[in-house]
């Protein structure tokens, strides 16, 4: 739900940290301090706590869309340190100004929040069971609490006069809300007429792009594949090694763990994701006072199969397994987001891993027994036949004494084939034709190969690319060609209309799209492509219909537009959502003021970020 508060509320955290930093030296002693802002220390253990924070916001808000690789991208240690600058900046100016928060308004902030109050009313025991649940101290929310009104205090003053006119927010709400609707002509290469390409044009072409048309390297090989699967399953172990491979390595023969669990389910949809989140957070203190409370707050709420199951990490799937497994008997864990749904969970009791008797994993044991020493032979018999096969200058025959079939391969690049890893190829292509190379271990396989061809990378003869080079000729001839027929149409054109009549008479395709605004919605996908399309549209009106240039579209189409229509906010609309785009435009300019402020302060505080705080 990219449109939520939250999602607006992160995003403009984030807008806001605009920090200049140098990079310090540092000694060995200082290794906990993160960075200094003009002579206050971040340490370590605050940039920790800020990324873990972050990480938490970003989780509530996109779920299970938020992946590894989505926190990679955002770079949320650089963030945390951004925030954590800003914030030393911010409360240095607090105080000179000699701002503070009050014992009252701390009170008073805390009372506010809606996790510690029970029917509209701050309740001193919610308060402190959700601070014990969370693992924080009461003096270290206190703290915190005190330290967010002082920034708030300084940022109101900052924005004190970030209220914007109602007469000029009334005009740049006319100007985002104004739509338009456009006449677009396609000139499609594909259906313009050109001449066939002259030998000129093709030598030429051939001489220009040659380079494009280089063959890669490329080899066949013989390969032979010395793998643990193959030198194990003959082996047979002796019922003495089974009984020490047994008892000399117990971990590998447990059972798994195991927790009895209750749960209680709450699903949601699209619309009401943040509503259940809440819901789930007010059952959590209810639901966290005995087995009984749970149950009666299950059956009151859950969705779906009741009672309780003994769960695996695997059963309990990725998400729920961490927090599940770490919690103790008669603790409740969550909530938990899982596709669709919220999951509170309590831990009745714990099956802790066993030891099982040779008698149940024997056949386990064997297999085992049979990979490791699976291993060791195919290590062994591959290096016993490298040598070999490089004296008969031959690989089939000598893998073929050793039991290994031999795979050989057509033409392959530096990417390798399947079955045949790239790691090995790019080795290959190093190698001389008739070669047996040194084995080549990847994964648990051991190669033995022989290069049996080889290609170097060439540039073809023209003979060998004409089709190519002819059929790039024309194509840039057709596209030309398409472009000046558009260029042409658009020079006799002054409005939709004479564009429209125009470019039907020479057999162009013409198009309205919807209704859209320029300013603050996707382009119409007959215009996708055309990437500098969208920074002209504002200039389009009855006045100035026609714009005298020419965009390219998708798949090489050459693409014209004209201003067809516009449809301007109306009163009633503007009356409907004034007061939600008053506030937006105040919020704009606070964050401009603050950035300002920022902006300032950045050129007299000396802030320093330890080398190796971001990495």
């Amino acid at each position: 739900n990219a449109g939520s508060w939250a999602i607006k509320i992160i995003l403009s955290f984030i807008a806001l940290t605009f920090i200049w930093w140098g990079v310090g030296t540092y000694s060995e002693q200082d290794r906990n301090v993160a960075a200094t802002v003009g002579g206050e220390a971040i340490t370590t253990n605050e940039l920790a706590e800020a990324v873990a924070g972050l990480e938490k916001s970003y989780r509530e808000v996109y779920g299970a869309a938020f992946t590894p690789e989505m926190a990679k991208a955002l770079d949320l240690k650089k963030q945390a340190m951004d925030s954590l600058v800003q914030r030393k900046l911010v409360l240095a100016e607090a105080g000179k100004m000699g701002l503070s928060a009050t014992d009252e308004e701390v009170q008073r902030e805390i009372a506010a929040v809606p996790a510690f109050q029970q029917d509209g009313q701050f309740r001193e025991e919610r308060y402190r069971s959700v601070l014990s649940y969370n693992r924080v101290g009461i003096a270290e929310f206190e703290a915190s609490k005190r330290l967010e009104i002082t920034l708030k205090k300084v940022e109101g003053l900052l924005a004190a006069g970030a209220l914007v006119p109602e007469t000029e927010a009334k005009e740049l709400f006319r100007v985002a809300s104004r739509k338009i609707r456009l006449l677009v002509i396609t000139a499609d290469p594909g259906k313009a007429k050109a001449d066939a390409p002259a030998e000129g044009e093709i030598l030429a072409k051939y001489d220009q792009a040659k380079e494009r048309f280089r063959t890669p390297a490329r080899v066949k090989l013989a390969v032979a594949a010395f793998t643990p699967d193959r030198f194990g399953r003959e082996v047979q172990p002796s019922e003495a090694e089974i009984r020490a491979f047994h008892e000399t390595n117990p971990d590998r023969f447990r059972t798994e763990e195991q927790r009895l669990v209750s749960r209680i389910v709450l699903p949601f949809g699209t619309k009401d994701r943040d509503a259940v989140r809440k819901k789930a957070g007010e059952i959590l203190p209810r639901a966290s006072k005995g087995k009984a409370e749970f149950d009666a707050q299950a059956k009151a709420h859950s969705r779906g199969k009741g009672g309780e199951a003994w769960l695996s990490r695997k059963d309990a799937g990725e998400a729920l397994s961490g927090p599940l497994f770490q919690a103790s008997v008669d603790t409740v864990v969550g909530p938990v987001e899982l596709p669709g749904a919220f999951v509170l969970a309590r831990v009745n009791r714990i099956r802790f891993p066993e030891a099982l008797p040779l008698s149940q994993v024997r056949d386990r044991v064997v297999e085992e027994i049979r990979r490791e020493k699976g291993k060791d032979l195919a290590v062994v018999k591959a290096y016993e036949a490298q040598p070999k096969a490089a004296s008969a200058k031959g690989v089939k025959a000598t893998a073929g004494a050793f039991g290994v079939p031999v795979i050989e391969t057509n033409w392959m690049g530096a990417e390798g084939a399947p079955g045949i890893p790239a790691a090995l190829v790019q080795d290959a292509l190093l190698l001389p034709s008739g070669e047996v190379a040194p084995v080549k271990t990847v994964g648990e396989a051991h190669y033995l190969y022989q290069v049996t061809a080889k290609e170097d990378s060439r540039v073809p003869p023209l003979s060998e690319v004409r089709d190519r080079v002819v059929a790039e000729v024309t194509r840039e001839k057709k596209a030309a060609a398409a472009r000046a027929e558009l260029q042409q149409i658009l020079a006799a054109s002054n409005s939709a209309a004479e564009l429209e009549a125009n470019a039907k008479k020479a057999g162009l395709s013409t198009s309205l799209t919807g209704w859209f605004a320029p300013l603050s919605e996707p382009v119409p996908e007959t215009l996708a492509g055309a990437g500098d399309l969208r920074k002209d549209l504002s200039a389009l009106s009855a006045k100035s219909p026609v714009p005298r240039k020419m965009y390219q579209g998708r798949e090489g189409v050459s693409l014209a537009v004209a201003f067809s229509g516009e449809q301007l906010p109306s009163d009633a609309e503007w009356a409907q959502k004034k007061a939600g785009f008053l506030k937006g435009l105040a919020e704009q300019k606070k964050n401009a003021t603050l950035q300002a402020f920022l902006a300032d302060r950045r050129k007299s505080a000396k802030v320093e970020i330890h080398p190796e705080a971001l990495k």
